[in-house]
């Protein structure tokens, strides 16, 4: 087997495609040397490396082991190599269409302190260990922070409909208020009222 430089493009060198047959090889290293020969007006380097180029790609054995080289490294699926970073910003946004973003974005970070404050609240009043007073407090902040952002939330939403409806009832906001807070002080009474329970 011949040695190859698989850095080195052998198939441009004599010009011909990466699939070429042998009988095609040949002729186009005949038609190469006639133009590279220093007999000819070529130069010795010239000649050496098309020779090159046909000794490796005439040989099939040898041929083989220089394609497999050349060719671009396949990472196994699974693979931490195969980790990509910019994976996810290449592929965009989910594209979840959203009427309105900021409501659509304080409602689910209401969600999520209401989802997480609750059952570490219920978790750390069902150990009964004083240690973990840091966590009910957090728990508590969490509850609070959910409270807070779903209230601005409907600030956001009735900002919007005073914009859309020029015929908008101060007397609708109020009633809005007056729920949204007999619900919150509802919910919270009862998370007061379970921890007692527990």
């Amino acid at each position: 087997m011949a040695k190859f430089d698989a850095t080195k493009d052998y198939y441009r060198e004599l010009g011909i495609n990466e699939d070429a047959t042998k009988e095609e090889i040949e002729r186009a290293y005949r038609a190469e040397a006639r133009k590279r020969h220093p007999d000819g007006g070529g130069s010795e380097e010239d000649m050496k490396s098309l020779n090159e180029a046909r000794d490796v790609l005439g040989d099939p054995e040898t041929r083989r082991a220089y394609d497999s080289e050349r060719a671009p490294k396949q990472i196994p699926l699974g693979s931490s190599a195969a980790f990509d970073p910019e994976a996810a910003s290449r592929q965009g946004t989910l594209k979840i269409p959203v009427k309105d973003e900021d409501f659509a974005g304080l409602m689910l970070g209401a969600a999520a302190c209401f989802g997480l404050g609750l059952p570490l609240l219920l978790l750390v009043e069902m150990q009964w260990v004083f240690f973990l007073w840091p966590l009910r407090f957090l728990s508590f902040g969490a509850l609070v922070l959910g409270v807070l952002m779903s209230h601005s939330a409907l600030k956001v939403k009735h900002r919007r409909w005073r914009k859309e409806n020029p015929d908008y009832n101060r007397s609708l906001f109020v009633i809005h208020e007056a729920v949204f807070w007999l619900v919150m002080i509802f919910f919270l009474t009862s998370v007061v009222a379970m921890l007692y329970f527990i």
